[in-house]
């Protein structure tokens, strides 16, 4: 899943979950927190240490009943000198039935007077017994043996989560885990299956050669997938650690996937030798006007790969044609070797429904924040205009069903200058885009004002303002 990072006044923490299923005891879901030390306060003990705390609260609903709960407080390591803070984390189980859950995370620091901050995020358990199934991928910060058992101990190793989903340049070391369930019951017990795990770019799908492993496996109740990589030379860019499961004919019955940011700018993507292409006899060998491709590379950024980004701006610094084409050839024949015109007059269709729905005087409609989510994630299921209503500005509610491998995936726009077609994205759930928990007092802040920083909704009623129900139930 993806973590989220949450921030009440100065206190700072991430939060993260996977779902997982134990033999005769059903699903359960891992949560994982990591209070970042220096965000919070401490106070001396007995014995003369410093000691911090937060008061945590873990609540799982369906509609408006709660399934699970759980209360505690979490306390920081003992320190000798309070400037010397160290982050430290949390783990809970909690059993939970298959189903769709609302998982509330209210959090507070215990040496504060202030109101906890309350942050909620969709969770998703199914584990079905007459399939094969992959638990979610669980980031690991490190691993090890088992001296003995505890709460960090899965399957004889002690994993120590990794409570984000963002990798900087000083972190070469990929490690995670994840279990397959019911092998044995439908492959047959001592039958071989292949787990295929692999590292595949977010935007494209696409699989990358150099971050692709496998693992011959014999068929148990559960079978588990502790592996890594060294992502040293993985480039910027938003990507997707997938786990597949395939039978003894090579087919794929099983994939679980969780996604990842990289911050690498050191590190030089092999892309396709584009110089060498020859696209004579292609569309894209007729394409000769310097401006009008110079203006369809930039229309590829919506769906480009950060490593992509890069090097079509340098591209397009050169400003010679041939490259250009070729570069515009090679982009498309990644995508669809069978066909890379079609690929392509198929998505340039989209980017002039765009550039006419969603552009202004000063921008083409791709460069918008419209543009770039239609034309990445495709025409949303359900968008919800709202041109006037009191006391918020202009903005739009885009619901996708299905977006990729998430589910019930939303978007919130807003226009804040009241005059161009120009509305910037203000919050979303999807992975990868902007999250704020405060989006609805933004959406308000045209007419209410508030100082208080852990105020997340305008929390007054306003006749004719439907924002929260729009965005619970887009129409």
């Amino acid at each position: 899943c993806a973590p989220g990072a949450i921030a009440a006044r100065n206190v700072t923490a991430y939060l993260s979950y996977a779902t997982f299923s134990s033999p005769g005891k059903g699903p359960y879901v891992e949560t994982y927190l990591s209070v970042i030390g220096n965000t919070i306060d401490y106070k001396k003990n007995p014995d003369n240490k410093w000691i911090g705390a937060v008061e945590v609260a873990l609540i799982f609903k369906q509609n408006d009943t709660i399934r699970a709960s759980k209360k505690y407080v979490l306390a920081s390591p003992l320190l000798d000198d309070s400037a010397k803070t160290v982050n430290f984390i949390d783990q809970q189980r909690i059993p939970l039935e298959n189903g769709i859950y609302v998982l509330e995370l209210q959090i507070a620091d215990k040496n504060r007077d202030a109101k906890p901050f309350i942050m909620e995020q969709e969770v998703i358990v199914s584990f079905p017994n007459d399939r094969i199934m992959v638990s979610d991928i669980q980031l690991l910060e490190s691993f090890k043996k088992s001296a003995s058992q505890n709460v960090l101990t899965k399957n004889g190793y002690d994993l120590v989560p990794y409570v984000s989903n963002f990798y900087p340049d000083n972190m070469n070391n990929f490690a995670f885990y994840a279990e397959v369930y019911n092998a044995k019951q439908i492959l047959r017990e001592g039958k071989k299956f292949v787990i295929n795990y692999f590292i595949e770019g977010y935007e494209t799908q696409g699989k990358l050669p150099s971050f692709n492993k496998f693992s011959t496996q014999t068929a148990q109740p559960v079978n588990i997938l502790l592996a890594e990589f060294n992502i040293a030379e993985l480039p910027n860019g938003n990507y997707n650690m997938v786990v597949e499961v395939r039978d003894e004919a090579n087919q794929v019955i099983m994939t679980r996937k969780a996604f990842f940011q990289r911050l690498n700018p050191k590190a030089d993507f092999s892309l396709l030798d584009i110089a060498s292409l020859d696209v004579s006899a292609t569309l894209f060998g007729k394409m000769n006007n310097a401006d009008t491709l110079t203006d369809y590379i930039r229309s590829l950024r919506p769906i480009s790969a950060e490593y992509e980004k890069d090097f079509a701006d340098n591209v397009i610094k050169k400003g010679e044609i041939k490259l250009m084409q070729q570069y515009l050839y090679s982009f498309w024949l990644n995508r669809d070797k069978a066909s890379p015109e079609t690929a392509w007059n198929k998505y340039n269709t989209e980017v002039m429904k765009v550039n006419k729905d969603f552009g202004t005087q000063t921008m083409r409609g791709y460069e918008t924040d419209r543009g770039r989510v239609y034309l990445q994630y495709g025409p949303p299921n359900h968008r919800s205009v709202v041109e006037s209503q009191p006391n918020t500005y202009p903005y739009e509610i885009w619901q996708y069903y299905k977006l990729k491998d998430q589910s019930n995936r939303k978007f919130v726009f807003y226009n804040q200058d009241l005059v161009t077609n120009n509305y910037t994205l203000l919050h979303s759930d999807a992975k990868g885009e902007i999250y704020d928990a405060s989006w609805s007092m933004k959406l308000h802040k045209r007419t209410i004002q508030s100082n208080d920083m852990d105020m997340t909704k305008p929390g007054v009623d306003n006749f004719g303002d439907h924002t929260e129900d729009l965005f619970k139930n887009p129409r």
